[in-house]
């Protein structure tokens, strides 16, 4: 499961105990059937940054018989923390450099939306650029939720709309087009994890020449993609870890508790186990009386199904199949 980071990430150090990551010296020692060269343009804040890189990384390290190089970058720096312009500096590709050469493929990880209107937000501009550049210059470009937004606003001049309530938890999802290369050895009804506030409607989407691969009625589209799968967009979330609905809720209830917003959150759906929304149901009745909050203990992550996880390394290992077969 080897993947080599250009330059070194010291955030998936991690990973190396279990055989994912690689040094490049490390990586000339063995021979591999395939070596994919992927770029990662990383839009999450601050407070994600890293650990986005980790969840993608260890997707890309789902196919035991290829080498992927992986390649970060990331636009609109300077609105970052001190920490993490200097943590960017020193370990991604100044975006320049990033777009002088090309990949087999470019993943475009999500952001936390801050305008109802996208082409308003700071990364905008530069996002397009990159989208537009990648069309040219790599074989396949994967999106992740407000990224697939994005370009489907970019390219189809599709507009997100905002929902009634937030699609948010593990759901299960129809497969409407099981023949399609990505859907192999997926089985119907998979779960997987939605986190958005918008979405795009099934009616225009059907206008283009995206297919429409898995869907829940309820949270929305998880998959589209072309038939050639030069655009893969998610709106679900395969790369998510245990944790990551964990750590949203609790930035939910750090929002409610500084007025970021007026209601206490309700619990992801299908997430938690029943006696774990039963303990949460009590510890709101705290949290409301004290005003105060840091965080859940790791009893909170018992008893949940995460069977996404191996979802997502069969959707990440077909993708990675269908770039070297292009090579």
């Amino acid at each position: 499961m080897p993947v080599v980071a250009h330059p070194k990430l010291p955030s998936i150090d991690r990973l190396a105990d279990q055989g994912m990551v690689l040094t490049p010296e490390q990586a000339l020692e063995n021979a591999y059937d395939n070596e994919l060269h992927i770029g990662l343009l990383n839009l999450m804040p601050d407070a994600a940054l890293e650990a986005t890189e980790r969840q993608f990384i260890r997707l890309l390290a789902s196919d035991n018989q290829t080498l992927v190089h992986v390649y970060p970058t990331t636009v609109d720096a300077e609105s970052r923390s001190d920490y993490s312009k200097k943590y960017i500096e020193q370990h991604y590709n100044a975006i320049k450099d990033f777009m002088s050469r090309d990949y087999d493929g470019l993943i475009i990880s999500g952001a936390n939306p801050s305008q109802a209107d996208m082409t308003q937000e700071s990364f905008w501009e530069p996002l397009i650029e990159v989208m537009e550049w990648a069309e040219q210059n790599t074989n396949s470009i994967l999106c992740s939720c407000l990224a697939t937004h994005a370009l489907m606003k970019a390219k189809f001049n599709i507009n997100r709309t905002l929902r009634k309530a937030k699609s948010w938890g593990v759901f299960p999802h129809r497969i409407l087009h099981p023949d399609h290369p990505l859907m192999e050895n997926i089985t119907d009804g998979f779960n997987g994890p939605h986190s958005h506030y918008y979405d795009i409607s099934i009616e225009e989407i059907e206008e283009t020449n995206l297919k429409i691969l898995a869907v829940n009625d309820r949270a929305g589209f998880f998959l589209l993609a072309t038939q050639e799968s030069d655009l893969i967009l998610f709106q679900g979330h395969p790369e998510y870890d245990d944790k990551s609905l964990l750590k949203e809720y609790e930035r939910e209830i750090k929002n409610y508790l500084s007025g970021q917003r007026s209601d206490y959150p309700e619990v992801p759906e299908n997430y938690f186990s029943n006696l774990t929304v039963s303990r949460l149901d009590e510890e709101k009745k705290n949290i409301l009386d004290n005003k105060e909050f840091n965080s859940f203990d790791s009893s909170a992550l018992e008893d949940i199904d995460l069977g996404w996880i191996e979802t997502g390394n069969t959707l990440y290992k077909n993708w990675l199949s269908l770039l070297s077969k292009r090579k």
